[in-house]
């Protein structure tokens, strides 16, 4: 066994030392140091060596995952355990969130936006009496606030059945993307 003289060559290989210690080809060491474009850190014996702290990286580093987010967390584009765990995660994260309330069933949002709409109508539907008979408002003042009550109704139910419409459409369109 030879002495170390210098630290730095204790942790300089040559390629067939390299694929030795990681039992890897040392056509698979040669090409993927290649392709990290990992320069040899000097020559023993007409070898090349590389320092291992550029040599790990160049091994074992995974650069086929993609850098956007979406891509990484898109389950058509994983390989099939990946996406049984995926939705296994995204099952438990749906179950946390109902149990701490921070995603709230669909049936107990109608009910609460069907009751408050249902109070607020109530409420705009007796307001053309309670002027009349509190205010000693004119029948034809009167009239002018039942029409503009009953425009608010109409916008108010136009604009509701149109953001639950958009919001239903845009939940149909993920659910065909598999």
């Amino acid at each position: 066994m030879g002495t170390v003289d210098d630290l730095g060559t204790a942790f300089a290989w040559s390629i067939s030392k390299i694929s030795e210690a990681f039992s890897l080809d040392r056509a698979t060491v040669r090409k993927r140091l290649a392709e990290a474009g990992v320069e040899p850190a000097g020559e023993s014996r007409g070898n090349s060596l590389y320092a291992l702290r550029d040599v790990g990286p160049a091994l074992f580093s995974t650069n086929s995952a993609p850098a956007d987010i979406d891509a990484i967390q898109n389950p058509a584009l994983m390989p099939p355990k990946d996406r049984k765990d995926w939705y296994q995660s995204e099952n438990e994260r749906v179950k946390l969130e109902e149990s701490t309330r921070q995603l709230i069933p669909e049936s107990e949002v109608v009910s609460v936006f069907s009751s408050m709409t249902k109070a607020v109508v109530q409420v705009l539907e007796t307001v053309p009496d309670l002027l009349e008979r509190d205010c000693a408002l004119s029948p034809q003042a009167v009239s002018h606030v039942q029409n503009v009550i009953d425009d608010l109704r109409f916008t108010l139910a136009e604009r509701t059945y149109h953001a639950c419409a958009s919001d239903l459409a845009g939940s149909e369109e993920g659910l065909g993307e598999d």
